[in-house]
């Protein structure tokens, strides 16, 4: 189509027509069939026009996989980043973590897989001064004082009693499959693994997730065993016969400057067919490798 003026003569679009322009693909105008665009002046803009491969486009989408759609090729340097930096902390800053930001942490762990999107797990997050004080009553005396500056505490509680969810999980199912959810649960929850065993594997995946997204927002964690299940619960008010505590994890800003910790070589953890195989070109990832 021939190109089309504006009566202003301000070189600045207005908001509304500022907005378009950002949101679409700006191309120099082509003749039309019969007739001849003007000659452009100064003050005009350059027409909006949406491309003739725009269909296509939007077709491709919707045939891309999620990863395609979503990932944008930055992923593997920024999460060699994220595994770098993330380190188990021995002291905390008391300093008060903001709301939205553990509120995306959590958000984020939320994603966290799980054996047919049961999410047989809680995560309670202590941030009250008092009820930190009072944790401190079931922890090994090296971990207490990560508890009482650390800005918040993330107690995993992994559900052994996973049935209970279906009436919740029913809701988030699709309909074909909302029957078959308690045989599930009830297959690989009780036949194949104990409920506590399966509930403990499922929660550690969210775990995972949880560290890494609290590294991601400028957060330092510290994953600690050296505390006592029972009074914990007790603590807490939580019935001790449908959960378990495979983790606690202080979390908040760290007072030290943290280190890198070796790992075992990955030809003595990887291997590929069998275990005679080890994975012998696997390359361990140190801080040197961020400028590789």
């Amino acid at each position: 189509s021939s190109s089309s003026s504006s009566s202003s003569t301000s070189d600045q679009p207005t908001s509304a027509e500022g907005a378009a322009a950002s949101s679409q693909l700006q191309q120099p105008s082509s003749p039309s069939s019969g007739k001849k665009g003007r000659k452009a002046k100064k003050g005009d803009r350059a027409p909006l026009t949406i491309p003739d491969q725009a269909p296509r486009l939007v077709k491709g989408i919707r045939n891309m996989s999620r990863i395609e759609r979503i990932l944008d090729g930055s992923e593997p340097q920024a999460f060699k980043r994220l595994t770098l930096a993330r380190f188990s902390c021995k002291e905390f800053e008391k300093k008060a973590i903001p709301e939205d930001v553990l509120n995306q942490v959590l958000g984020l762990t939320l994603r966290a897989p799980t054996a047919f999107n049961i999410q047989p797990y809680k995560v309670l997050m202590v941030t009250d001064d008092l009820l930190k004080l009072r944790l401190t009553g079931g922890m090994m005396d090296s971990n207490k004082d990560k508890i009482l500056k650390a800005g918040a505490t993330a107690i995993f509680l992994a559900d052994k009693d996973p049935l209970q969810l279906v009436p919740k999980l029913e809701r988030i199912k699709p309909e074909e499959l909302q029957s078959e959810i308690p045989r599930y649960v009830r297959f690989f929850g009780e036949k194949i693994n104990s409920p506590k065993e399966w509930a403990l594997k499922n929660t550690m995946i969210a775990v995972s997730f949880y560290l890494l997204a609290a590294t991601s927002l400028g957060l330092a964690t510290a994953p600690m065993e050296g505390f006592n299940e029972d009074v914990i619960l007790k603590i807490l008010g939580i019935p001790e016969g449908r959960y378990t505590i495979p983790i606690v994890i202080p979390t908040g800003y760290p007072a030290g400057t943290g280190k890198f910790t070796k790992r075992l070589p990955p030809a003595e953890v990887f291997y590929f067919n069998s275990l005679d195989e080890p994975a012998s070109n696997v390359r361990a990832i140190t801080d040197s490798s961020l400028v590789e």
